[in-house]
């Protein structure tokens, strides 16, 4: 990026972090401050979306018009140690604002599995961990600051603009440049992370019962291996003590590694897969939260994520294991599941009630086409509701059957944008009735 005055880059080519949304914006702007981007985008051609680190396997971010990077605009910008609160740029990556804060003397209370998404970005798309009790990180949003696209800066709140901040907390980008946003936070905590193998039956008949007693708890399967790795954390006023180098990745290699060993073989595949798993020796350490909690993921992938009814979520990932061990020799990576507690957000999956989510991932390179037509119809099947940041193909008319309050967003978002200036072609799809 071109550190000119007016920080304006005319750009080729975008791509996201699988590589799967491409994009040739007419140009990118990092602007330095929120006067320097009110300036900016007088003039700059629409539509206008903002990118963090890419992270959305949908084209949340694409667009032929004006890409927005907030990454010069800080970290945290005030912070209270009394309320638990601080004001940081939204912008900002959720890996360097867990060490800020903690400068501070606050933490987030839970985290995603990745950390390496903007704040916006995460909250924009009701990123979640998993708890039993703990929410996806839009829950903990106490106001924002944004720039709407009549080039006002506003500021909103639950006494402030009511209805805009509640369409923000959850907006795909679609409500106005989210610039900056106070979150509620909690003391720095550490935490008894835990990991273990055993077989899938042990690990479903046990789940319910340790989502509600461990703080955090999710588990992935490993398909053809009849195998599971469990994680747990539970808060701890124990020291921090050493941690091995993750070798998460290498462990995924070695995934692939079965499947190109094994082909077609299922009985091969699980044999060798049998023997990784008696090698296994899992993780038991005390560390900082935020260091625990999020890991780094460096092998490409690309992704389909439903959040699920309780009542339905774990015969829906029986369903898909059965349909990937007979019809997916070529699916290697591990199926997430997880649980977040239920919130009030009108656009958040988990609004009304907790959900379990269920993760099914593909190698960035291999073939995903089958998430739509044989994945996806057995979530929804379930009454599931697609994260929003990741592959589903709902639009309008699915996704108002899905939330009670989606026309209310949607009235907001054409107050707050007549014109259409966030609007891009795929949004459109979800938003407009005609599109």
């Amino acid at each position: 990026m071109a550190d000119t005055q007016e920080n304006i880059e005319n750009t080729t080519v975008w791509t996201n972090w699988s590589g799967n949304q491409v994009a040739q914006p007419a140009q990118v702007v990092e602007p330095a401050d929120a006067d320097q981007l009110q300036a900016l985008l007088k003039t700059a051609p629409g539509p206008v979306r903002v990118v963090g680190a890419g992270h959305s396997f949908t084209p949340l971010a694409c667009t032929d018009g004006t890409l927005v990077r907030l990454d010069r605009m800080g970290l945290v910008h005030s912070a209270d140690s009394e309320k638990k609160a601080a004001w940081v740029n939204a912008g900002a990556r959720l890996k360097d604002l867990s060490p800020a804060l903690g400068a501070h003397g606050l933490a987030f209370r839970n985290l995603g599995d990745i950390n390496a998404q903007s704040l916006a970005g995460a909250t924009s798309t009701a990123t979640h961990g998993t708890g039993e009790t703990l929410a996806c990180l839009s829950a903990e949003t106490r106001a924002f600051r944004l720039l709407t696209a009549g080039g006002d800066l506003l500021t909103v709140s639950n006494d402030e603009d009511r209805d805009v901040f509640e369409a923000c907390r959850v907006s795909l980008g679609a409500i106005g440049i989210l610039i900056e946003a106070e979150i509620q936070l909690v003391a720095p905590y550490n935490l008894h992370r835990r990991t273990w193998a055993e077989p899938l039956g042990e690990i479903l008949s046990a789940a319910r019962t340790r989502w509600q007693s461990l703080r955090n708890y999710e588990f992935f399967y490993i398909p053809f291996s009849g195998y599971g790795i469990s994680i747990a954390h539970e808060e701890t006023d124990a020291p921090a003590t050493p941690r091995p180098e993750s070798d998460d990745d290498d462990a995924v290699l070695g995934l692939k590694r079965a499947r190109d060993y094994a082909g077609g073989d299922a009985p091969s595949r699980r044999d060798y897969l049998a023997g990784a798993f008696a090698r296994f020796e899992g993780e038991d350490v005390v560390g900082n939260s935020w260091q625990l909690l999020a890991s780094e993921r460096n092998v490409p992938f690309n992704e389909m994520e439903y959040h699920l009814p309780q009542e339905t979520a774990l015969d829906a990932l029986d369903e898909v294991i059965t349909y990937i061990e007979r019809e997916r020799p070529d699916v290697f990576f591990p199926i997430e599941v997880r649980k977040t507690a239920g919130d009030d957000i009108w656009l958040s999956p988990f609004s009304g009630a907790g959900r379990i989510s269920v993760a099914v991932h593909a190698f960035a390179e291999d073939e995903y086409d089958f998430f739509f037509s044989h994945i996806e119809p057995i979530f929804r099947r379930a009454g599931g509701r697609p994260h929003w940041g990741k592959l589903h193909s709902l639009r309008y008319r699915d996704l108002r059957d899905l939330y009670p309050l989606f026309e209310r967003f949607c009235d907001v978002r054409r107050r707050m944008d007549p014109d259409g200036r966030f609007m891009t072609p795929y949004l459109r799809t979800l938003f407009e009735p005609e599109a």
